[in-house]
């Protein structure tokens, strides 16, 4: 996958990366290690960009054989008679490797193993072994995973099933695109047009994948009648006829006529231009900001220095309050800090409300069903009430992960309105003297709430593909691996006569309710145990984020006000021709830092208005 020469991302990269280049080098000629880390950690993600791509579909469609087309290898297994039962996660790493996540009763652990055991961890056969397998991370080094694509490879063995489809829309919440994958047999069914309905409202981009065209001659007429039923259905879904067989083929024989016919370039032409460049597009953005950030930073200590030696009648007053700034920094520093407390009370806080409201949503379920149980025989209803309450639990799940994500924006809002208040802004304090203006120093770009305070990217897209995005996909492969057991509504035969055969009827349904509910009562029980597991570890990590990320603010804050008053008490001590040749150099400096962050802030303007910000 390749960004096209000429096309905005391509002109937006180019850009960004010589201005970040630009600002790194001004960040290690000025000291700045901190700078320059930062800018370097941000340019690591347009190499790797971070796109998640989920292949969903329903069961034996070709999904595996799919990914294994897309990788040029195969990877996934395939076999006719055994599906996949594993959600499988595969990842770019210079080395080969699998990582299973197992759910061994409270705890989830991790275990490495070689590429040669993935087959049997991901198929059913993998069941039998004990301990759950909540899902299977494969480590590759392959030339699609190395440009930043992660391929989800979903369970087959439900497919969109009755009961499962909130589970597989639920995958989705943890990508940035969606293959939906159907054969060229026949049409999409309704269930499918259903499913496609609600993904496309779910997942950024989805692509409906037309496998096997080898083995259909008519696939054609299919294809035509797919885009008619996706058309009429008023979704903008594109379908794309593929065959995985003459992919392969053409891959072993290095027929590129063959692979053109395969149609796998025009699936992979999709993905990079509505996921890959568009995950390319956000990384731009990082980018300039971290060099936006770097540099006015860097504009600080420049400016208080040209500051010092141009008005020395009041560096004294300055240097004052750069002082009292980093007083008020490091006291932010410390554990027992105001904004540490609102955030760990507010993340506590929003796990006891989201959890409180789950657990209810599961009580009134607990009360339908019993209402249901209470009308009729479970044998005739039991297949429709299991959908309907697997279908319950996994929008419950789901809600869980939206609240959970809108909590934490509004937890990082508080945060940010509490470091406000701690008038931690040097500007602020140095404006507060009447004697001074020195609002300029902030010039082009304020450090207020979107700098030091800014939470920006804290909340739900910063889950898609990342840490957070893993325990999703875990805590629905966790519902999807709950067994609600049928075997135990068939009864037994009555060999009674007459009224005997009455009782024995009325016995046996009030045997048959008192099981489904027990075996209804168990399955929620586990589900309540996965989400709420989910929810800890989300809630971990969202905590982690929230502190890294004002903690390195604050730390860079710090560092600025120190350069700034090592620079203002060196100029106290200066000569006169030493004062006036400092000032032409930082006058150049400030001319630099400024024109740089004029076009970077004009190039992140034009990338939010195109919708490059996640």
């Amino acid at each position: 996958m390749e960004i096209p020469e000429g096309s905005e991302v391509a002109t937006a990269l180019r850009e960004a990366t010589n201005y970040a280049e630009l600002a790194a080098s001004a960040a290690a000629a000025m000291g700045r290690d901190d700078l320059a880390r930062r800018i370097a950690l941000a340019k690591v993600r347009l190499d790797n960009p971070d796109a998640t791509i989920a292949v969903v579909g329903e069961f034996k469609q070709g999904k595996s054989s799919l990914v294994n087309a897309l990788l040029g290898a195969s990877i996934c297994p395939v076999d006719d008679d055994i599906a996949t039962s594993t959600l499988t996660v595969l990842r770019y790493a210079a080395e080969p490797r699998v990582v299973a996540w197992r759910v061994e009763g409270a705890e989830r652990t991790r275990q490495e193993h070689g590429l040669e055991e993935l087959p049997r961890l991901v198929t059913e056969q993998a069941e039998a072994r004990g301990s759950r397998l909540e899902l299977v991370e494969v480590f590759l080094p392959n030339p699609l995973l190395q440009r930043g694509v992660t391929l989800v490879d979903s369970p087959g063995a439900n497919g969109i099933r009755p009961g499962y489809t909130s589970i597989v829309l639920g995958y989705l919440q943890a990508v940035h695109g969606a293959i939906f994958v159907s054969d060229a047999s026949s049409p999409l069914t309704h269930e499918e047009l259903a499913f496609l309905r609600s993904a496309a409202s779910v997942a950024p981009a989805v692509v409906v994948a037309l496998s096997k065209i080898d083995m259909f001659p008519h696939w054609r007429e299919i294809l035509s009648a797919d885009t008619g039923l996706l058309k009429a259905a008023g979704l903008d879904i594109q379908v794309v006829p593929v065959s995985s067989a003459l992919r392969e083929a053409a891959l072993s024989a290095g027929d590129a006529s063959l692979n053109e016919e395969s149609n796998f370039p025009a699936l992979i032409e999709f993905l990079d231009r509505s996921v890959v460049q568009q995950a390319m597009s956000i990384a731009v953005g990082g980018v300039i900001d971290a060099a936006i950030l770097s540099l006015g930073e860097m504009q600080v200590a420049t400016r208080a220095g040209l500051e010092a030696r141009q008005s020395p009648e009041t560096a004294e007053e300055r240097l004052r309050a750069f002082r009292e700034a980093k007083e008020r920094l490091d006291r932010l520093r410390q554990g027992s800090a105001r904004w540490t407390t609102v955030m760990n009370d507010g993340l506590a806080e929003l796990v006891a409300r989201v959890d409180h409201r789950f657990r209810r949503r599961m009580r009134d379920l607990q009360r339908y069903v019993d209402d249901q149980l209470a009308k009729g025989d479970p044998k005739a209803t039991w297949t429709d009430l299991t959908a309907y309450v697997r279908e319950q639990a996994a929008d419950g799940a789901r809600e869980v992960v939206r609240d959970m994500e809108a909590g934490a924006d509004e937890v990082a809002r508080r945060v940010t309105a509490s470091l406000e208040e701690e008038d931690l802004m040097i500007g602020s304090a140095v404006g507060s003297r009447q004697a001074l203006d020195l609002s300029k120093y902030w010039a082009p770009r304020p450090l207020t709430k979107q700098s030091i305070a800014s939470s920006a990217g804290m909340g739900l897209s910063g889950l898609r593909g990342a840490q957070g995005g893993l325990i999703l996909l875990g805590m629905m492969s966790g519902l999807a691996g709950i067994v609600l057991s049928t075997g135990l509504l068939l009864g037994v035969a009555a060999l009674f006569g007459g009224k005997q055969i009455l009782d024995e009827r009325k016995r046996q349904v009030t045997v048959r309710r008192q099981e489904a509910r027990t075996a209804i009562r168990q399955f929620m029980d586990e589900a309540e145990f996965e989400v709420s597991k989910a929810m800890r570890d989300l809630s971990r990590e969202q905590n982690r984020r929230l502190r890294d990320h004002y903690q390195e603010r604050i730390a860079e804050r710090m560092r600025t006000c120190t350069e700034a008053v090592a620079t203002m008490e060196r100029a106290t001590k200066e000569s006169d021709t030493a004062r006036n040749t400092r000032i032409k150099e930082l006058q150049e400096q400030d001319s630099q830092i400024g024109s740089v962050l004029e076009a970077l802030q004009r190039r992140r303007s034009e990338l939010s208005g195109a919708g490059a910000r996640p």
